[in-house]
């Protein structure tokens, strides 16, 4: 982590001997009172869904269905002196009723007992509801003007939210921690800086954790030209050694995040010599832009992303022969819409690019065409759909557990990238009641093989000739060939009715119509497997009492 933090640091010693000859003892202040506040929200949810695939990722199958209650509480407190503040966010999430053999899920010594639970809970409370191991601290952090500097600059250090684009969960979405730099130039430019630790080695094999020291960089400038336009262009640098955070390299093309593949630095590969570090180096540049006019507004993004990273690919046939792989995606994104008293249109497109079913990932002499995201978090598209996207019930999306299968932890599906289309409307009835709809077409950027293997360890695996019997193929050949694009058409109707102070029910149903590309190989891996190519509709509805306070 020293070398990591060197950039921040010297780029703080740059602007502080800029700032020195400019420096004067300013008349000492009152002293600020203290000051303490909650703020936050609570959520009761209640959903069902059919076939949303969220254990068994295969949507050709039907039988899947869940119905369940459940609560998440979001506070905040901060504690502020003048500008300085300090915030622990805390997140408890529960189900109504146990659902698993025990109540929460218990730790003991590193090692956590055979206690799951239901997706995105970590507890079913049960009659008397006594229970341990509820809460999470999603933010810790401390807030403070920086001094010596000309110009207004804010850092933050600690466990924090992301904030690096206007659209959420392209690049970097959620928590981490880390730093966090804003300089305030003028009023129409801002500096943006975001350093993340996402794994720190410390001392490696002598403190027992030997996964490298991975860290990612997020450097941005925001500029206003003109009134209601907002550019962003950005550059951000993501490091990691081995095996990485899920959030950074999901599972795709049948390539998993795991120590076979990416071996911990020093492993010794094929009886030679030791490895130092089977790295991954990953640049991102581009821009990111908002533009509003009166009742109008457009959001578009472009961002092209290269690089390379060194692994065994997890084959018989290339057991042991370390390969390099080089990256070159890009995503275009733009969203825009029009408001007209209570009513307001919206729509939406994006394209991102993919690799070709032929090229197969786990040989590894292919490059990475599809897009990585340092951290999705599941906020891709948000709140634009219920089934392919995080909506009313955030919990519960197609493939939710197979990050590299959903579209919501990830960009694309696998590693076929994904064609967008999007439109929606909300009108306003009255200031307290509104009624919304959507509709999504999805398609992949590059025809789907959907005669691939599908797990949530290794997402759509290509099996060809050499790459051994049992295991992951078993006597399974794919076909090599892709063969559909369609993903699926979603539509949502829902409702929402602010009926108290603070207080806001939800109502929302949704439908996708799926396609062929969901479609994959089924059975067991000892013997020949069949293809299934009858995908089945998916269907959802969830209801949310949401208290804001």
């Amino acid at each position: 982590m020293r070398r990591n933090l060197a950039v921040a640091v010297l780029l703080l010693m740059v602007l502080v001997a800029v700032a020195a000859p400019a420096f004067a003892q300013a008349p000492a202040a009152p002293a600020p009172s203290p000051r303490v506040t909650i703020s936050g929200f609570v959520d009761m949810v209640n959903s069902y869904n059919r076939n949303m695939s969220v254990y068994d990722v295969n949507v050709s199958r039907s039988g899947d269905t869940a119905w369940e209650s459940r609560a998440r509480l979001r506070p905040d407190i901060t504690a502020e002196l003048g500008t300085t503040k300090l915030v622990l966010g805390i997140e408890i999430d529960y189900g109504w009723g146990q659902t698993a053999n025990q109540d929460t899920v218990v730790c003991v010594n590193a090692a956590c007992s055979n206690a799951p639970q239901r997706n995105g809970v970590n507890a079913g409370l049960d009659l008397n509801t006594d229970t341990i191991g509820l809460f999470e601290v999603k933010w810790a952090y401390l807030e403070f003007q920086v001094p010596l500097i000309p110009w207004a600059t804010t850092m933050r250090l600690g466990a924090q939210q992301w904030q690096t684009m206007y659209k959420a969960g392209l690049l970097a979405h959620g928590d981490f921690p880390g730093v966090n730099i804003v300089s305030t130039i003028t009023p129409q430019v801002k500096l943006h800086f975001a350093y993340a630790q996402v794994e720190e080695e410390v001392t490696g094999n002598r403190d027992g954790f030997t996964r490298g020291d991975d860290y990612a960089v997020v450097t941005s400038v925001e500029i206003t030209p003109i009134k209601g336009l907002d550019l962003r262009p950005l550059f951000s640098y993501f490091s990691a050694s081995g095996t990485t955070a899920g959030a950074s390299r999901t599972a795709k093309g049948g390539v998993g995040n795991v120590a076979a593949v990416f071996p911990v630095p020093g492993t010794a590969v094929g009886g030679g010599a030791g490895i130092r570090n089977f790295s991954e180096n990953r640049f991102t540049i581009g821009i990111d832009t908002r533009f509003t006019a009166g009742p109008f507004f457009v959001d578009p993004t472009f961002l092209y992303q290269f690089g390379d990273r060194t692994l065994i690919p997890p084959t018989t046939a290339a057991a042991g022969i370390v390969q390099e792989q080089g990256m070159s995606a890009f995503l275009f994104d733009v969203r825009g819409g029009w408001r007209l008293g209570p009513l307001l249109l919206e729509a939406g497109g994006m394209y991102t690019t993919g690799n070709k079913a032929q090229e197969n990932m786990r040989h590894g002499r292919r490059d990475l065409n599809y897009f990585q995201p340092i951290s999705a978090d599941g906020g891709n598209w948000g709140s634009w759909c219920e089934i392919g996207c995080l909506g009313i019930d955030y919990f519960q999306h197609v493939n939710s557990l197979a990050a590299g299968l959903n579209m919501t932890s990830s960009i694309g599906y696998d590693k076929y990238g994904l064609i967008r289309l999007a439109a929606r409307a909300s009108y306003a009835v009255t200031p307290a009641f509104s009624l919304r709809g959507t509709i999504m077409g999805n398609w992949t950027a590059e025809e789907v093989d959907t005669s691939e293997i599908l797990s949530v360890a290794t997402g759509r695996a290509t099996c060809e000739v050499g790459d051994g019997v049992g295991g992951l193929c078993g006597n399974h050949i794919s076909d090599g060939r892709g063969n559909s694009r369609y993903l699926g058409t979603e539509v949502d109707l829902g409702l929402t009715w602010r009926f108290a102070p603070g207080i806001a029910f939800d109502l929302v149903g949704g439908y996708m119509f799926t396609g062929g590309a969901f479609s994959s190989a089924l059975g067991g891996a000892a013997a020949p497997l069949r293809s299934n190519r009858g995908t089945q509709d998916i269907q959802t509805i969830a209801s949310r009492v949401r208290f804001t306070f």
